[in-house]
């Protein structure tokens, strides 16, 4: 037996929060210390608390999920651009191998963009993107031209909406519900790959309730993304 994989970062804030107060909940219902979490659940509550007052901020503020899409949205694109570049450095043809080595330079460079405050990660971007510049021909050979203009396209985007919807404020709202979103995730982590190791010492038995119960909700929710998905995946697609 295995806990179901989530695309955590999927979840739109309001969805992101409550999947994790079912679990918070499912976790003290089964005995944390039976189930070897006791130390990580304090944890755990503390950052989701700290989610809840972010949420609530947004919520009084009126700040919808416009921007958190868009950053989403260019994180996408992003972590796209960086996965097809991975592959490339272990292409059959010395050629493209080379041609990634080149352009994996200018990624190490920046690092984890998208984990960046959002100000920061918008220009991040936009300036490795220029220092890619010169490398047009590597990424022609790369077949990483689209991605870039791609990218490009999604950045000016999530910048043009910042500029013209949301305060100071409010954008400090929305980073602060973005940084804490990764620590709670962070913890959720721990909490599942801890159990995850305790099953394989201990056996199964005593965690096979709570895992049935975590999966029983990690599908609900792995639906509701994937109906999400299949909705925008029908409204982009051209009429045949």
């Amino acid at each position: 037996m295995k806990i179901s994989k989530i695309h955590l970062k999927g979840l739109r804030n309001e969805e992101h929060f409550q999947f994790h107060t079912e679990i918070v909940g499912l976790i003290e219902s089964n005995n944390p210390q039976a189930l070897g979490v006791d130390g990580l659940l304090p944890g755990y509550k503390a950052n989701h608390a700290d989610e809840a007052e972010a949420l609530d901020l947004i919520r009084k503020s009126a700040v919808t999920d416009d921007l958190a899409t868009a950053d989403t949205l260019r994180d996408t694109t992003f972590m796209g651009m960086k996965a097809a570049l991975k592959s490339a450095r272990n292409h059959f043809q010395a050629e493209k191998r080379q041609a990634a080595a080149r352009v994996k330079i200018v990624f190490d460079h920046y690092g984890k963009v998208t984990l960046k405050p959002y100000d920061e990660e918008t220009a991040s971007i936009s300036s490795l993107l220029t220092d890619l510049q010169p490398l047009s021909a590597d990424l022609a050979t790369l077949g990483l031209t689209d991605w870039a203009t791609e990218l490009a396209a999604n950045n000016q985007a999530f910048a043009t909406l910042k500029k013209e919807r949301y305060t100071e404020a409010s954008a400090k709202t929305q980073l602060r519900m973005k940084e804490v979103r990764v620590l709670v995730d962070e913890n959720y982590k721990l909490i599942t790959e801890r159990i995850g190791a305790l099953m394989v010492v201990n056996g199964e038995s005593a965690y096979m309730a709570f895992v049935n119960e975590l999966n029983h909700r990690i599908d609900a929710y792995s639906r509701t993304l994937a109906q999400r998905k299949g909705r925008n995946a029908a409204t982009e697609t051209p009429n045949a």
